[in-house]
């Protein structure tokens, strides 16, 4: 038996001390076939609440509640909203794994006039996406998994960003990324590898959304999808102060206000 929990489970309710949780069948084969856990060894419970349990195996897929180890909260501080152009082959992969490491609020997967994606995506490869978050969020400790989205249009991203969203442009006039007044909740949005188009770029400053750069080197489109997060979230002060929130309204809607 281990000395401490092997690994860490999301539930889709709430739960109490005392009480039973059954766990789906994939994370039964996960603790049970690969990680070959044992009865009475310990797991980590995360509820719908945000709130942290250990918790014992017993049979089967049951296992019980043992003790709360930290009441809910928000694990990610300074909420990051990512709309990322698909890029080629499983580059998106990467960019699930390490923008949920890095404390990503949301992923939006982009359809792009230069992009490799420009009508629906496969509600397996949607369903990939989310497994490899809720991968990477159990790996990273997080008290929650990021939200993936279907893949969305360029126009209704801008739509649902509005004036609170930044296009990252690899324009030497454009500002810095540091240089911009981010607020909470930060949309930035990536594009594929060859680039924004002049359409795209119309729309964006149509909608209001500003234009930045992320310095004076080419990125390819899954390196800057991590690298903005990972620079949004310092600028908004990471995971400390005012920035920090329990829940994360959408860019444009819930009550975001950037004036």
């Amino acid at each position: 038996m281990g000395f401490g929990p092997i690994t860490r489970v999301f539930l889709r309710d709430e739960t109490e001390v005392g009480g039973e949780v059954r766990l789906s069948p994939g994370e039964t084969h996960h603790i049970r076939r690969v990680l070959r856990a044992g009865d009475g060894e310990r797991i980590e419970l995360v509820d719908v609440s945000r709130r942290l349990f250990v918790a014992e195996l017993l049979e089967g897929d049951r296992a019980r509640v043992l003790s709360e180890v930290s009441a809910g909260g928000d694990d990610g501080g300074a909420c990051v909203v990512l709309y990322q152009a698909v890029p080629k082959g499983r580059r998106m992969d990467l960019v699930m794994e390490k923008a949920t490491e890095l404390g990503v609020e949301r992923i939006v997967p982009l359809s792009s006039d230069r992009g490799v994606v420009r009508s629906g995506v496969g509600s397996s490869k949607v369903g990939r996406w989310r497994r490899i978050a809720e991968s990477a969020a159990r790996q990273a400790l997080r008290l929650k998994v990021p939200e993936v989205s279907e893949v969305m249009s360029f126009g209704e991203a801008v739509e649902e960003a509005e004036d609170g969203g930044v296009l990252l442009h690899n324009d030497p006039a454009a500002p810095p990324l540091e240089g911009m007044d981010l607020r909470s909740p930060a949309a930035v949005f990536v594009g594929p590898e060859g680039g924004w188009s002049e359409r795209e770029l119309s729309r964006a400053g149509e909608a209001g959304l500003s234009v930045a750069h992320l310095g004076p080197y080419r990125l390819r489109s899954e390196t800057a999808g991590i690298a903005a997060v990972s620079r949004a979230k310092v600028l908004l002060g990471g995971y400390e102060g005012e920035a920090y929130r329990t829940e994360c309204p959408r860019p444009g809607i819930d009550g975001a206000d950037h004036t």
